[in-house]
C-alpha cells in the first residue's frame, strides 16, 4: 500500500495483494487530485479485495483443488473419483454458484433432485451414490473453508440419504463372502494351477484387489513366510493402463504372514517364473512384466463360480471371506485389525453383522445352558 505523486497535481496508489488462490497481482491507478483522495479510492479498493472472494463460484474451487491436489500429497485417483463425481453429479447444479451463496438449504435441494433423478437405464440413484456425491461436495468446501474464502462448510448440517428400500439389498451385500466349506467347494473346481493360487492367495490373506495386483516378488520374505503390503495399483489415472500408487491408509502398510502350505505354493511359482527371460524381483507375482487385471480377476472368477454352483461374490468378496472366516474362529481382534490393514473399530463397523450373529449364537447357547 503506497501513495506517490506522479505529476504536477495527480496522485496515485499502487501495491500487491494475495489472490484467493495464493497468487500475488500488482495494483495501480492514478488521476487523484490529492494524498487523501487517493488514500480513500485506496481503501475502497482494498475493501473491494477482501470482498471479491465471495464471488469466487463453486467450479473455480473445484479446479483449483485439481491443481493443488499433488502439493497436498492427495492421490491422483482420488483426484480423478472426486471430478468424476462431479462432472456427474454436481456441476449442473453447483459449477456457477458463488460458494458465498451455497447455503443447508441449497444443498438440501440439490439433494431432493438427486433423488427424483434417473440414471440413464431409467433406475434412481442408490444412495451410496448420492451420499458420494455429497461427500466430494464437502470435501470441495472444507478446501474453500481451510483457504477462508467461505467461513464453515454447510454440508456439515446436511443429513445423508437413507432408503429405506435399499435396506434388504444391503443385508444382502452383507453376504457377500463364502464360508470355508463354499470357499473348499469352488476351488475344487478350479482345476488351472494358477487361478487355483490367485484365488487361495486371496482366501487365505484377505488382500484387497489393488494389493494383490501390485504384488512384486521383493515383497515376499521366503525365508520368514512374510509378505510385505507397501503399494496397490490403481485404473483412476490420467495415462492409460495402470499405475502404482500408495496403499489406501497408513493402517494398510503391513506384513502378512502365510500359511506354510501357500508359502510353498508360492515359492514353486517362484522358482518357475525367475527361469524366464529378463526376470527380475520387479516382476509381478500375479503376472509378469504386467499385472493381473481386474477385468481377468473378474472373467475367471464368475467362469469357475458358474461350473462349481456356489454362490456368486465379487473378488473383494474374498476379502470379507477371510475376515469372517478369522472372526468365527476367535482371533483376536487386534490381530485380524492388523492383518486386513483396518482399525479395530473399522473392524467392528465393516463385520458388525458376523459379531451380531455371533452374539446371537452365544445368547441361543446361554439360553439352552440356564433354561
Amino acid at each position: 500500500m503506497a501513495i506517490k505523486k506522479v505529476g504536477r497535481s495527480n496522485y496515485a496508489y499502487y501495491g500487491r495483494y494475495k489472490k484467493f488462490d495464493g497468487s500475488y497481482k500488482n495494483y495501480y491507478k492514478s488521476g487523484f487530485s490529492t494524498v487523501k483522495a487517493a488514500k480513500n479510492a485506496e481503501e475502497a479498493f482494498r475493501l473491494g479485495i477482501s470482498n471479491n472472494d465471495q464471488d469466487i463460484t463453486f467450479d473455480e474451487i473445484v479446479k483449483l483443488f485439481s491443481a493443488r491436489s499433488s502439493s497436498m500429497n492427495i492421490k491422483e485417483a482420488t483426484v480423478i473419483g472426486h471430478e468424476s463425481y462431479y462432472n456427474n453429479h454436481l456441476k449442473d447444479f453447483f459449477a456457477n454458484k458463488k460458494l458465498s451463496s451455497i447455503t443447508p438449504g441449497m444443498i438440501e435441494i440439490w439433494k431432493m433432485e438427486m433423488i427424483k433423478k434417473k440414471t440413464v437405464d431409467g433406475k434412481p440413484y442408490s444412495s451410496r451414490t448420492i451420499n458420494h456425491a455429497k461427500s466430494t461436495l464437502s470435501r470441495y468446501l472444507s478446501y474453500a473453508e481451510q483457504l477462508n474464502i467461505i467461513p464453515y462448510n454447510p454440508c456439515r448440517k446436511v443429513s445423508d440419504y437413507v432408503n429405506q428400500s435399499e435396506l434388504v439389498k444391503r443385508n444382502e451385500e452383507e453376504k457377500n463372502f463364502w464360508e470355508h466349506d463354499e470357499f473348499k467347494k469352488f476351488i475344487s473346481f478350479v482345476d488351472n494351477e494358477y487361478w487355483n493360487l490367485v484365488f487361495t492367495f486371496l482366501f487365505e490373506t484377505g488382500l484387497r484387489e489393488g494389493e494383490l495386483f501390485a504384488l512384486t516378488w521383493n515383497d515376499i520374505d521366503f525365508k520368514n513366510g512374510i509378505v510385505t503390503i507397501n503399494k496397490s495399483i490403481t485404473s483412476k489415472t490420467k495415462q492409460k493402463g495402470y499405475a502404482i500408487t500408495t496403499p489406501k491408509n497408513i493402517n494398510s502398510i503391513r506384513k502378512i504372514d502365510l500359511s506354510d502350505t501357500l508359502l510353498e505354493r508360492i515359492l514353486n511359482r517362484f522358482e518357475k517364473e525367475k527361469k524366464k527371460d529378463g526376470f527380475t524381483l520387479k516382476y509381478f507375482v500375479f503376472g509378469d512384466i504386467r499385472p493381473l487385471s481386474r477385468t481377468q480377476l473378474a472373467r475367471f472368477l464368475d467362469k469357475y463360480i458358474i461350473e462349481s454352483g456356489v454362490k456368486r461374490i465379487t473378488p473383494h468378496g474374498f476379502r470379507h471371506s477371510h475376515a469372517t472366516f478369522l472372526i468365527q474362529n476367535r482371533i483376536e481382534d487386534t490381530l485380524i485389525a492388523e492383518r486386513l490393514g483396518h482399525t479395530v473399530n473399522e473392524l467392528r463397523k465393516t463385520y458388525s453383522h458376523v459379531y451380531r450373529s455371533m452374539r446371537n449364537d452365544m445368547k441361543n447357547k446361554l439360553n439352552e445352558l440356564y433354561s
